[in-house]
């Protein structure tokens, strides 16, 4: 018994060592990285429920019977790989373990022995402890830790016979109830448990967690034939949170029943089986140890060793910062919604948060869950086990127009001046396209028709673009396709001549174009995509999306990590085009639609929608709200989806714009930090005599204008290189910052400029040197008015703060030990 005693402490300790070495490191917890137009009238903006139904052009009859012909939200749910049931013993099945070489073991190597009945010696396996998913600051989405079963643990009877060896098993499982219910078990069960393995623990409840273990030992202690048996578990701290990301595990085998084989695992093995925990299962899972026992043929222990230490399994990091993840879905559940939302950064392309609402608890499936309770999850009409911010498929509606009026511009359909009558509705062959006002808006340019998300506008330029051009577009910016993401995501539909064929029977139609510009019709995107097109929208060219922030080894070493700021898929066609979409973006929010998105400390751009979705029986709604922040300098682009109940009313703008306002105004001090950090020190000149040129400076300084010059400054207005600056009251009044919407802006982090002259030198001999440094001499400072004249410049010597270098590979944020 004490030898039993021994074993079962050793392997407790394996289980704390191992524990530690998989979490240990999350001591060194830290940081991974830390021109609008003019609103228009009231009766308008007061109708911004801008939903208008497809129009219905004929073809095929489809069973999905929605707008689209296609099905639209969640797919069905698939069913659930038979596990182990947790009302089970789970010794209902004969399995042989792999060895580790990978082949499996004829029975000439099975520790069975006739003549010697209670001799053995044995390797079994240990599972190691499954690797941390962490988010971008190191705080745990999954962890693994040390839990406990009741295990029965039979004695080496000298003349066992079935009745006793039941007997002593029944009593042991009666007093496992102090835990709670035990499992059940046949008298076949046991006795042959006793005939082939009696030297192993026979696990006899379901998983004891550490607390609870705590309260236990003492009477488990005084029970013969009981024991703790120290197993490891994934255990997610979060609960439902992330959990469409990050996913869940479930056993890989029933534990073996018959004779014992060499490296049979002496507790449950788990595997991937969703989300990340899925994508990523080779990473997370570490190398199994060995624990080699010797018995003589009287049952006594005569070797008792670890031999190979199991390895812990290496660390996923994601880009997702858990405290955003967690506050929008908190904010998204409220009142029991149905949604999603996505914010990513529009520089990196890192997802920060990806929600998805309702949801569950993953830790349902630990260690196995019921058929029953897993029926429960599969049946809930609210679908909790979809992901609807990357699975969902929906009609983007107007947040689709943002595209059509960029295809117009690129196209030179139109210019950003030029004006068109939006009546109330538009005649194409036997069809009326309604807008979702019955007021007409109007002669309208493109920026002030987005800002009304006019209806009628976009018709006319689907029409003027065709169908095929204006999905051209959709997949320019990534509709159609999926993201890249390690996750199952849907790639949505941007349909084809082809599609239009095989599927409706006749190609595309003018009416088709009309649907397609408002986004509806054959048009399905998941509020991922939609999130990844703003992006779009936001910078001139998509992004390439990254889930992942780095994976580590487990020994900690980094061992993949993204390239930074890499782009999917640069839009240089585009460029003017979108000058004009983020304008009629910011109209949206300052007299349109969105303006219930305005926020207190930062400018934003956006675009509302809504449309009929779902069977049509239903009459279902659903409201979208997408853009970018801040205008000036776009940082973040974001989505808000929300799903309709039957019957109710709803629009984009009065739904799901206040909950992005609600969302940035609670993560105010974090966004602040990142688009306004504060300013780094930069080299001071020593004070100079009075000149034109310094007066003209102090006027900058004092707030009219500009204190740093642009690179771009209209020419006649101010030349750094040396021109004469012009006086204050010659400075247009209505001068504005209009002109760089015409610049691509350039991405954070910044390119290197090549070296230019502005101006000739002051001497006209060549040879002479110019008296004031010239752009891209090293006595050159950015950012002065005027250059100082080297017979001048005594500047004194300031050192620059040094750039942060990343962080080393031993020094990234993981769990905290258990």
């Amino acid at each position: 018994m004490m030898a039993l005693i021994r074993s079962l402490v050793l392997l407790a300790s394996l289980g704390a060592f191992a524990a530690d070495t998989a979490c240990g490191q999350g001591t060194r917890r830290g940081s991974s990285s830390r021109r609008a137009v003019s609103a228009a009238a009231p009766a308008q903006v007061s109708g911004e429920d801008d939903t208008v139904k497809t129009v219905d052009l004929g073809g095929r009859k489809t069973s999905e019977g929605t707008a689209s012909g296609e099905r639209e939200g969640l797919g069905d749910v698939p069913e659930m790989p038979r596990e182990t049931d947790t009302e089970q013993s789970g010794l209902d099945s004969l399995s042989l373990i792999p060895s580790l070489n990978g082949g499996r073991l004829d029975a000439a190597r099975e520790a069975h022995t006739s003549t010697r009945p209670s001799a053995r010696t044995m390797a079994l396996l240990i599972p190691a402890p499954r690797g941390p998913i962490l988010d971008r600051h190191g705080e745990p989405l999954a962890v693994t830790q040390v839990a406990y079963q009741l295990a029965l643990r039979f004695e080496i009877f000298e003349n066992p016979d079935r009745s006793r060896v039941v007997e002593f098993a029944r009593n042991c499982l009666e007093q496992a109830e102090i835990s709670g219910k035990a499992w059940t078990f046949s008298d076949d069960q046991f006795w042959k448990h006793y005939e082939h393995r009696r030297w192993l623990p026979l696990p006899l409840t379901n998983v004891i967690r550490a607390e609870d273990a705590e309260k236990l030992k003492d009477k488990v202690k005084n029970i013969r034939g009981l024991q703790l048996m120290p197993i490891y578990i994934r255990y997610y701290p979060e609960k439902s949170v992330a959990v469409h990301i990050g996913g869940y595990v479930g056993s890989r085998d029933k534990l073996p029943t018959g004779p014992i084989n060499h490296m049979d695992p002496l507790f449950q093995q788990v595997e991937g089986r969703a989300g990340l925990e899925k994508e990523f299962n080779k990473a997370l899972t570490g190398t199994p140890g060995v624990w080699r026992l010797m018995f003589d043929e009287d049952g006594n222990k005569i070797l008792d060793e670890l031999q190979i230490r199991p390895k812990p399994g290496g660390a996923v990091v994601t880009t997702l910062n858990l405290k955003w993840q967690r506050d929008a879905e908190r904010i998204l559940s409220r009142g029991k919604r149905r949604g999603a939302m996505v914010v990513l950064d529009c520089v990196t392309g890192e997802i920060l948060v990806m929600a998805s609402t309702p949801s569950y608890d993953p830790n349902l499936f630990i260690p196995n869950i019921s058929q029953k309770d897993y029926d429960a999850l599969r049946n809930d009409p609210a679908g909790p086990l979809g992901a609807r911010a990357f699975q969902g498929r929906y009609p983007p509606a107007s947040t689709f127009k943002v595209l059509t009026v960029a295809s117009a511009l690129k196209n030179g359909k139109i210019t950003e001046n030029d004006v068109i009558d939006c009546p109330a509705s538009v005649t194409i062959g036997n069809h009326v396209f309604k807008n979702w006002s019955k007021v007409p808006l109007g002669p309208a340019n493109c920026v002030r028709a987005l800002a009304m998300s006019n209806n009628p506008f976009m018709y006319q330029m689907g029409l003027r673009l065709g169908a095929e051009a204006l999905m051209d577009t959709a997949r320019a910016f990534g509709l159609g396709e999926r993201t890249g993401l390690p996750l199952p995501d849907d790639p949505g539909l941007v349909p084809t001549s082809e599609y239009m064929i095989r599927n409706y029977k006749r190609d595309f139609m003018p009416g088709d174009a009309a649907n397609l510009s408002i986004g509806q019709g054959p048009l399905l995107a998941t509020p991922l995509q939609v999130a990844h097109m703003m992006a779009g929208v936001a910078n001139g060219y998509l992004p390439r999306l990254q889930l992942i922030k780095q994976i580590q080894d487990g020994n900690s070493n980094v061992v993949y990590a993204p390239r930074p700021q890499e782009v999917q898929r640069p839009l240089p066609d585009y460029e003017k085009a979108l000058a004009s979409v983020r304008k009629g973006m910011k109209a949206v929010i300052e007299g349109g639609t969105g303006g219930r998105a305005r926020l207190s400390y930062s400018s934003i751009a956006g675009k509302s929608g809504t449309a009929q979705w779902g069977p049509e029986r239903e009459d279902k709604r659903l409201a979208w709200f997408a853009g970018f922040m801040s205008y000036e300098n776009p940082r973040f682009a974001y989505v808000v989806l929300h799903e309709g109940r039957p019957h109710e009313t709803l629009g984009g703008g009065a739904v799901a714009a206040p909950i992005v306002k609600e969302f940035f105004e609670l993560e105010k001090k974090d966004i602040k930090a990142i688009i306004d950090p504060p300013k780094d020190d930069i080299p001071v000149a020593e004070p100079v005599e009075e000149t034109s040129a310094t007066e003209a400076a102090a006027i900058r300084e004092q707030g009219r204008v500009p204190a740093v010059v642009p690179d771009n400054l209209p020419p006649g207005l101010y030349d750094p290189e040396g021109m004469e600056p012009i006086k204050v009251h010659e400075i247009p009044a209505d001068l504005d910052d209009s002109s760089d919407a015409e610049i691509k802006a350039t991405p954070v982090g910044g390119v290197q400029r090549s070296a230019r002259r502005t101006a000739p030198p002051l001497s006209e001999d060549p040879s002479a040197a110019p008296l004031a440094p010239q752009r891209g001499d090293s006595d050159y400072i950015p950012g002065l008015p005027r250059q100082i004249p080297r017979h001048l410049n005594h500047t004194v010597p300031v050192t620059s703060p040094a750039p942060r270098a990343p962080m080393p590979a031993d020094d990234i944020p993981m769990a905290e030990p258990l």
